[in-house]
């Protein structure tokens, strides 16, 4: 079937783009229009032009239906010169990036796909990073990876820049994301030719390796890592600066955290602040990298100091998961030095972020963190409810390490409070705990000798203390033996 001509080629890409900007999908849609999804998918694909239901569609996504035939004229506006099938790929590529793409993103792409024929068009920065919402969309992220193997305009080292901070951003809520990420930043990294392609490859490098290091491939990373050092030690001719050198640092730095290489992970980030912004979110970065260094050397104090200094840096609206990670870091590590009272303080202006920041692993590990406090305020009942949630949470989620730290808390808890029966229970409830592939052949011996203590009857709060700060030090040092914990 041929491409419809006009306005009626794109009443399917404005019912698609209004859809997305309620965040609604096919299914919602249909039930709130009650037009069936195969009818509202082949006026999203173009099939039926122009859809014969788009009143009832038009109302239930609160528009007139002068509104939609005016979207529609206008997604036509501003396509109707590229060349046939071209105004198609480049309407699908806006209607995943942005809610104001017709005004914003949609000319960039239109200019784009228009410029494939050599020479392309130059982008700036600001263009580039005008599409990283569609980095963050799962759906939309495979065409924009088509659009890019089709646009040379897009292989530079902004575009890699922007993928790369992406995966990081990733990085804390799903490792495979990142990962994916990190390997479309090589991708194109590769293609960019000269100076800027040197340093595009040198970064390339350095962000796979960190994604591999949340995914727990420390070989990997470290492999991946020295590939980024040997481009670095041999630059192409006229030895190009690199921009934003802290970077590469501050990556280094964090896989030198997770291989215990303490020491070097300090100076790595010393070296970062020199080159880096004084104030502002970039700083407030490596002080939350240098607070996990100096906690993991069990230098609590500095590791507080560090962090109250990196929440002045930025603003909660400006920099919400930055500020999220560091107020929880700081009441973790307050409620752990025995300052539950002003941790507790901090909990409200927490939930209201992560209410904002939406659910998952974080709204798990913040009700373990309102138990830990709870705990560490004598409310012990609380704390038992809290953390008898988290366990079973974690359980579900499969994350046995994390259930075993838990259910330790909670067993010393029950101890406290001289209910030996609920702690039996408790201890054959985590039967697979013991067994569990996440959980490191140290980790498991201790965790066997509580239960042990627990069947005769021995088990204090004060091996259950001891059994939780082995599990907290050992999480990052599988080679830790229980008794060099004590």
């Amino acid at each position: 079937m041929p491409e419809p001509a006009g306005i009626e080629a794109f009443y399917g890409d404005a019912i698609h783009l209004l859809r997305w900007r309620r965040d609604w999908t096919v299914e919602t849609l249909a039930t709130e229009s009650g037009v069936s999804k195969g009818s509202l998918l082949s006026y999203e694909h173009g099939r039926a032009v122009p859809p014969p239901k788009r009143r009832k569609i038009a109302r239930a996504l609160g528009v007139s239906l002068g509104e939609l035939d005016g979207l529609a004229a206008d997604l036509w506006r501003r396509l109707a010169g590229l060349a046939a099938g071209s105004e198609r790929l480049a309407a699908a590529v806006a209607a995943e990036l942005a809610a104001d793409f017709h005004r914003a993103t949609l000319p960039l792409v239109a200019r784009l796909v228009a410029g494939q024929a050599s020479p392309p068009p130059a982008v700036t920065e600001e263009e580039v990073r005008a599409l990283a919402p569609v980095l963050r969309r799962r759906g939309a992220q495979g065409i924009l990876q088509d659009l890019v193997g089709k646009l040379p305009s897009l292989w530079s080292w902004a575009f890699v820049k922007l993928v790369g901070e992406e995966s990081e951003r990733a990085a804390s809520v799903d490792a495979g994301r990142a990962l994916d990420l990190a390997r479309f930043a090589l991708q194109v990294a590769e293609r960019v030719s000269g100076a800027e392609g040197w340093v595009s490859r040198v970064f390339g490098w350095a962000i796979l390796a960190n994604a591999r290091r949340v995914g727990g491939d420390l070989g990997g990373a470290e492999e991946a890592s020295a590939c980024s050092a040997r481009l670095q030690a041999a630059p192409p001719e006229g030895r190009p600066e690199l921009p934003e050198p802290w970077r590469l640092l501050d990556l280094e730095a964090s896989l030198r955290i997770d291989l215990l290489q303490l020491p070097e992970a300090l100076r790595l980030l010393a070296e970062a602040e020199q080159v880096a912004p004084r104030r502002g979110p970039i700083r407030a970065r490596l002080l939350c990298k240098r607070s996990i260094a100096l906690d993991r050397l069990e230098n609590p104090e500095e590791a507080i100091t560090a962090l109250r200094e990196a929440l002045a840096q930025i603003a909660p609206e400006a920099e919400p998961h930055l500020f999220c990670l560091l107020q929880s870091n700081l009441a973790e590590s307050l409620t752990c030095a025995g300052q539950a009272a002003e941790a507790a303080e901090m909990l409200p202006a927490l939930r209201r972020l992560q209410a904002q920041l939406g659910k998952g692993l974080n709204q798990i590990r913040l009700r373990w963190l309102e138990g830990k406090i709870d705990a560490g305020l004598g409310r012990l009942d609380r704390a038992i409810e809290a953390l008898s949630w988290v366990r079973a949470a974690f359980a579900r989620e499969d994350l046995r390490y994390d259930e075993a730290q838990a259910g330790m808390e909670l067993a010393g808890l029950h101890l406290k409070k001289g209910r030996t029966s609920d702690v039996k229970r408790l201890v054959l409830e985590m039967a697979p705990v013991f067994r569990a592939k996440g959980v490191h052949e140290e980790a498991r011996k201790a965790l066997d000798l509580f239960r042990q203590a627990v069947e005769m009857e021995t088990a204090t709060p004060e091996l259950a203390g001891r059994v939780v700060d082995y599990l907290r030090r050992a999480q990052h040092d599988p080679e830790l033996r229980f008794e060099e914990a004590a």
